[in-house]
C-alpha cells in the first residue's frame, strides 16, 4: 500500500524539480510521425508543410541535406514519395521549451490517488513545443517511484482539478465514471457580454477533426455535446459575466467552442474569439489568460461520494 503524500513532501518534490524548469535548457528533440494513408503518394517535403503549416520549404531541405529527416530509418531525399505506414523522423536544433507555469497544488492524497490544483499554462502530456514542461514528465521526475495515471484532461490552459491514478485499479474505477458520465464537472468560466437569461445551454455539436494549431471547430455533422450554464455574477461596466459551467458531455475544448458559438467566448481566449487566430499562433497561450477553471469535482471513491474543489484563481476575484 503507497503512502499518502504529504502536502510539504509534494511542494518539495515538485520545486526541486522546476527550478529552473526542464525544459529550460536547449535540447535536440527527436520527433517519430507515422504516415496515414489519405498522405500516400505526397513528397516527403510537402506532407511535412502539409501537418505543419507554420513551417517552410526551407527547413525541411536543410534536414535532407544534412540527413536528419528520416523515412522508415533511412535519409530521405527530395524525391521521397511516402506511403501509408512509412515512419518518419527528424531531429530538431537544439533549442528551449516556452515557459510554463510550475505552481502545482496539491489537493488531496490517500493510497489510491491524487488531485492536483494545475495552473495555467501548463499541457497535460508532452505535445508540440511542450516534452520536458508538461505535467506528465514534471511529474515523472519530482515522483520516480509513482507510476501516476491521468484519468481525465485539462486544456494547457485550463486551470482546477486533475485526478492522478496511483495504481491501475483506481484507473478503470473511476475512469468507468467519468466514461459513463456519472461524475458531475462543474467549471467557472469569466465570458465576455451580458446574457439576459440567468440559466441557458447549448448542444451545438462538435467536429472531430483538428482545425489549425490543434483546436476544434462547431460542425453540424460533427459529435453531439451538451453544456449548461448558470449565472452567478454579471459586471455590466466590464461587459463580462462570471458563468457556473456543467459540461454532460466531455468533447475538446467543448466549453470554450459553445461559449464562443453563443458570441460569449471566454475572457482570454483569443484563438476562439478570432477565427483566424490559430492559422498564425499556437494552441496553447503563452500565459494564464484563459479565465477557465475547474472548480469542481463529483464521484465515487473508496464506495461513497466524493466532493473535491480547487480554490479559485486569484484573477477571478480581481
Amino acid at each position: 500500500m503507497k503512502n499518502v503524500i504529504s502536502t510539504s513532501y509534494f511542494n518539495q518534490q515538485i520545486k526541486a524539480v522546476t527550478e529552473p524548469l526542464p525544459g529550460s535548457i536547449a535540447y535536440p528533440t527527436q520527433y517519430k510521425l507515422p504516415v496515414k494513408k489519405k498522405y500516400e503518394g505526397l513528397h516527403i517535403i510537402d506532407f511535412f508543410l502539409e501537418l505543419v503549416p507554420r513551417s517552410d520549404k526551407e527547413i525541411w531541405l536543410t534536414k535532407i541535406k544534412n540527413q536528419t529527416l528520416l523515412i522508415n530509418g533511412k535519409p530521405a531525399t527530395e524525391n521521397t514519395i511516402i506511403k501509408g505506414g512509412d515512419i518518419t523522423q527528424h531531429t530538431s536544433e537544439p533549442k528551449t521549451e516556452p515557459w510554463v507555469n510550475s505552481k502545482i497544488e496539491l489537493l488531496f492524497s490517500d493510497e489510491n490517488i491524487i488531485i492536483i490544483n494545475k495552473p495555467a499554462p501548463l499541457p497535460m502530456h508532452p505535445s508540440g513545443r511542450f516534452n520536458k514542461n508538461s505535467l506528465t514528465e514534471i511529474l515523472k521526475l519530482a515522483f520516480p517511484e509513482e507510476d501516476l495515471k491521468i484519468i481525465h484532461r485539462l486544456d494547457a490552459n485550463t486551470t482546477g482539478i486533475v485526478i492522478l491514478a496511483r495504481n491501475r485499479e483506481i484507473v478503470k474505477s473511476i475512469g468507468e465514471q467519468f466514461e459513463n458520465k456519472s461524475t458531475q464537472k462543474t467549471y467557472l468560466a469569466l465570458v465576455e457580454g451580458i446574457p439576459t437569461e440567468d440559466y441557458f445551454n447549448t448542444n451545438t455539436k462538435i467536429g472531430i477533426q483538428k482545425t489549425a494549431g490543434g483546436g476544434r471547430a462547431s460542425n453540424d455533422d460533427g459529435i453531439d455535446a451538451y453544456t449548461e450554464f448558470k449565472v452567478l455574477e454579471r459586471y455590466p461596466v466590464k461587459n463580462m459575466t462570471l458563468l457556473e459551467v456543467t459540461p454532460h458531455t466531455g468533447r475538446t475544448n467543448q466549453i470554450r467552442l459553445h461559449l464562443a458559438s453563443l458570441n460569449h467566448p471566454i475572457v482570454g481566449d483569443h484563438g476562439y474569439k478570432d477565427i483566424n487566430y490559430f492559422k498564425k499562433n499556437p494552441l496553447t497561450y503563452a500565459s494564464d489568460c484563459l479565465y477557465l477553471h475547474a472548480w469542481k469535482l463529483n464521484l465515487y471513491h473508496n464506495n461513497k461520494p466524493f466532493l473535491i474543489e480547487a480554490p479559485i484563481p486569484e484573477k477571478f476575484l480581481n
